[in-house]
């Protein structure tokens, strides 16, 4: 069954009505998220602000390269990144036309196998899960909606997983 989304605005990025757009509600921001292309924004990302300065540290190059300046709000958008406990979606490649969406699941590190994972800087502390990179999923750039539902599957798996153990002990 595929779901049917009422959009909100024109995207800068493809030019077409896709965008949805939703105010957090504990402070009112808007963000939005262009459903063709995969890239987000919100209120606070004003193009040559402080904030883009600040988040443009903590994140990729691809990232910054890929990045859409909207003329019309003057705000800056960005691929989306999406992170839970379980799974991760975000763009991955070395240049501007050779990247894709990339969906991963993030597994637990089980017994004896942890002490393959330290933490840096630390003594016989080990990370508990980890990204698992070798079955990762990967989407062409024009396939956002698939890495999206893959994302959220995901996601789905998880929570079902977990409800199991708990009815289960």
């Amino acid at each position: 069954m595929e779901m049917k989304l009422d959009y909100d605005e024109v995207s800068p990025v493809t030019g077409n009505k896709c965008v949805i757009v939703e105010a957090d509600p504990h402070n009112g921001e808007n963000s939005r998220l262009c459903m063709e292309s995969g890239y987000t924004t919100k209120d606070s990302w004003k193009t040559g602000s402080e904030v883009i300065e600040k988040y443009e540290e903590h994140i990729t190059q691809l990232m910054r390269d890929l990045k859409h300046e909207d003329d019309d709000l003057g705000l800056t958008w960005y691929p989306s990144t999406m992170v839970t406990g379980t799974t991760m979606l975000y763009p991955k490649g070395e240049t501007n036309e050779d990247w894709v969406w990339e969906v991963v699941k993030v597994v637990p590190i089980i017994g004896d196998d942890r002490l393959n994972y330290p933490v840096p800087g630390t003594e016989d502390q080990y990370y508990t899960s980890r990204v698992d990179l070798d079955n990762a999923k990967q989407y062409a750039q024009a396939e956002f909606v698939k890495a999206l539902d893959d994302f959220y599957a995901n996601v789905i798996e998880a929570i079902a997983k977990a409800e199991e153990e708990v009815v289960n002990g």
